[in-house]
This record gives C-alpha cells, sequence and structure tokens, in this order.
C-alpha cells in the first residue's frame, strides 16, 4: 500500500524528473534555435507562417540563375551554322602557290574531296577534308571570317587562306546564316 508520504515522494520525483526533460528539451531547442538564428538570413531555411521549407534564398537564386543559364543555352534562338572542307598545307609561300594552282582545277566537290586526299596535311584529309558541322566561334578567327561572310560562295573553291596552321582552301558545302 502507497503511504500519502510515498505517494508525495512519487510526485515530487515525477515533477522533477518532467521538469528536467522539459529543461533539457528546451536547452536543446534554443541552441538550435539560437544556430539558426545566428546564420545570415539568407542562409536561412524559408519560413512562411508555421511552415518551414527545407531550403534557402540563396539556393532558390542559385537555382533560378542555373535554369536561366541552361535555356539560354537550349533555347537561345537559332545560330548559323556551315558544314565545310579543307585542304591544308604548309605555310610556306611554295605551298600557297601550290594551293593558287589547284584552286584553278578543282570545279567540284568530288575533285576537291580527292585532293584533299592527295594533299591535305591535316587529318581530316582521309575523309576528303570534311570538317563536319560547326557555328561561328569553333574555328580559328581567319577561317570562321571567310565561312561566315555572306560574300564567300557555297559549292565553290575559297581561298588560300591564311591560320596559325598553314594555307586553306575551303569548300562551303552547306550554310545556314542567322542575323
Amino acid at each position: 500500500m502507497i503511504l500519502p508520504n510515498n505517494i508525495f515522494k512519487y510526485l515530487l520525483c515525477g515533477t522533477l524528473l518532467a521538469s528536467t526533460i522539459s529543461v533539457a528539451s528546451s536547452s536543446s531547442f534554443d541552441t538550435l534555435a539560437a544556430r539558426e538564428e545566428a546564420k545570415p538570413f539568407y542562409l536561412r531555411d524559408i519560413q512562411i507562417g508555421d511552415t518551414t521549407l527545407p531550403f534557402s534564398p540563396a539556393s532558390v537564386v542559385i537555382v533560378i540563375l542555373s535554369v536561366i543559364m541552361l535555356l539560354r543555352n537550349f533555347l537561345g534562338g537559332p545560330k548559323s551554322s556551315a558544314v565545310a572542307s579543307h585542304i591544308l598545307v604548309d605555310d610556306t609561300e611554295e605551298a600557297k602557290a601550290k594551293l593558287t594552282a589547284l584552286k584553278k582545277e578543282i570545279n567540284d566537290f568530288t575533285k576537291f574531296k580527292g585532293a584533299a586526299q592527295r594533299y591535305s596535311k591535316c587529318p581530316s584529309g582521309k575523309t576528303g577534308g570534311s570538317l563536319g558541322s560547326f557555328s561561328p566561334g569553333m574555328m580559328v578567327p581567319a577561317f570562321d571570317k571567310v565561312i561566315f561572310d555572306r560574300e564567300s560562295k557555297v559549292g565553290q573553291v575559297i581561298g588560300p587562306i591564311r591560320t596559325n596552321f598553314g594555307y586553306h582552301l575551303i569548300w562551303i558545302e552547306e550554310r545556314n546564316l542567322v542575323e
């Protein structure tokens, strides 16, 4: 049987235990709250009313900027492009004279590809000098300037053009110019 004295002891122990648990949990909560408050506002989790979202304003800004950059890259609108082939020779006057003579002989793309296989020192010479499809800025500036110039005709031999690699004869197979 529990005596009134014992009941008092049990109640007192239970109250002390409950208050100890309450103090411990509130102090750890206070520590977390203090840590959260110590952060700059842009690093704190976003709070809307009683709801706390698990991300900060800084992370939201970073995600928005990333999405904008990705959309610009993928949906940035049409860009100029070209498909071209070339014949590359050394950077000497002798090689330039050889290209000038070769240019007079070439009147169609088949002959251009054959000449590229015979004379080009570029590895692309094995495939007829094909450079594939490219946009402005992907080739050296002198090359880009000639290919994306409206005066340069598609389906004709252009050159010799000098770059840091040597002299080139260029054949533009296709070109799509966008303003």
